[in-house]
């Protein structure tokens, strides 16, 4: 080949360079992929805590819910007061609350037994028997002024009970034979405090002592004197 035929060879590329550029593969320009964030809700996470920074392991702990408190239901108040003296010795969730104001100086009368005690209370003139064994009774007094002083028995006051206690002794043979004779003379007092309950009764006998009668079970207590 001449060097005039070369030229013109030159020439030809250098005019088809732009097109041989063009038909070449383009790149691949399709779009990259988008990322997009996995939505979290947060009411159904579960709580993640790591136990150690060493070994990089978590515990999981499930959400859990909080108990409801129920409110206690206060008590109910008592329509009446306990009497002051009788304070001490009331158990509300023995004899309940009182059913009555009660007496701050009540008429009452006592008298022992070798096999238990007798009580009288002069507001409701009522007896109470009290055993040895824990049980107690009560019976309406039904002697008058006026009648015999020993209804049944030797005329011994250390033997026989006298007035109402004598007449209760006489009249119901089961007592007498619980009770025993008597071991002391019967003794008397016009302060003593007294007062009712729901289930039950205390008195304060003329000795000072504490008597707790309770009503459900028929059973009764007695208390030191109180101060």
């Amino acid at each position: 080949m001449n060097r005039s035929g070369a030229k013109i060879i030159l020439l030809v590329v250098l005019l088809l360079w732009p097109v041989l550029v063009a038909c070449a593969d383009p790149p691949d320009s399709s779009p990259l992929p988008t990322l997009i964030p996995t939505a979290v809700t947060a009411a159904i996470l579960d709580t993640v805590t790591p136990t150690g920074a060493d070994t990089g392991t978590a515990t999981r702990i499930s959400p859990t819910s909080r108990p409801s408190s129920t409110p206690e239901p206060s008590p109910t108040p008592c329509v009446f007061p306990v009497q002051q003296d009788l304070a001490p010795a009331w158990r509300p969730d023995e004899l309940g609350c009182p059913i009555n104001q009660g007496f701050s100086t009540a008429d009452t009368a006592y008298a022992p037994f070798e096999g238990g005690q007798m009580l009288w209370r002069g507001d409701t003139d009522m007896i109470y028997v009290l055993y040895n064994d824990g049980r107690w009774a009560s019976f309406p007094n039904e002697w008058h002024e006026g009648d015999p002083e020993f209804t049944c028995g030797e005329d011994e006051p250390l033997l026989t009970p006298i007035r109402g206690f004598g007449r209760v002794w006489c009249d119901h043979p089961d007592v007498r034979e619980t009770l025993g004779a008597v071991t002391a003379g019967e003794i008397g007092d016009a302060g003593s405090a007294v007062q009712d309950f729901v289930n039950g009764t205390i008195l304060v006998a003329p000795f000072g002592g504490v008597f707790v009668l309770v009503g459900e079970d028929g059973r009764w207590y007695r208390l030191e004197p109180i101060e």
